[in-house]
């Protein structure tokens, strides 16, 4: 059986203000807005002066609070068109972060999962960094076959856009590669496929 019913889907936090930085990024994406925005307003006058936004319009659900993040008085706010833009704004800033800088994450678990990539290259411990899901749980499928990932699957069986295949989302996460895993899903009988149920996102 190529699904083995193992749940391994990462257990997320609520975002909060930790005491203990002295220089707060707060990396969102579509409905991760509405977590930045109560964190901010939780925050001290210091805290808030102490951080810096970075939002990425792009969305699945198509929330957007860019308009009430542009209202926030912060260090800096960093608007996005894409994802993979703030990932590769993220992953510089944090390569020239010093001692001291706490990261928050909130977006879709494909954003956070990204996220985390770019937190685990430079060393943040896990008190250093908070993230919180938000929007729909849609998956970040990798296929085994092809090394192609998927964004925003929501259903068990999905065409691969690399290789093509038919393939089966697993339920396992792998967190080095931010990704449920997809394998071809007719792989032990050839033309034989299982139901494409709706994922229990």
């Amino acid at each position: 059986m190529l699904i083995t019913g193992i749940k391994s889907r990462p257990v997320y936090d609520r975002l909060s203000p930790m005491s203990s930085g002295t220089s707060h990024l707060i990396a969102g994406q579509g409905s991760g807005g509405e977590a930045m925005l109560r964190l901010y307003a939780e925050m001290s006058p210091t805290q808030r002066q102490q951080s810096t936004f970075f939002y990425s319009t792009e969305t699945f659900s198509g929330h957007s609070h860019l308009q009430a993040l542009q209202e926030t008085e912060t260090k800096g706010l960093e608007v996005f068109a894409s994802n993979q833009a703030l990932m590769e704004a993220l992953a510089q800033n944090l390569n020239e972060a010093h001692m001291g800088t706490r990261l928050y994450l909130s977006g879709s678990e494909s954003f956070i999962g990204t996220a985390m990539q770019a937190a685990n290259a430079v060393d943040l411990t896990p008190d250093e960094v908070l993230r919180e899901h938000s929007g729909t749980l849609v998956r970040r499928v990798w296929c085994v076959h092809c090394d192609t990932y998927t964004e925003n699957v929501t259903h068990r069986v999905f065409t691969c856009p690399g290789c093509q295949f038919d393939l089966v989302v697993r339920d396992h996460y792998s967190r080095r590669l931010a990704a449920f895993q997809g394998v071809k899903a007719d792989g032990e009988v050839p033309g034989e496929l299982p139901a494409s149920e709706e994922l229990d996102t």
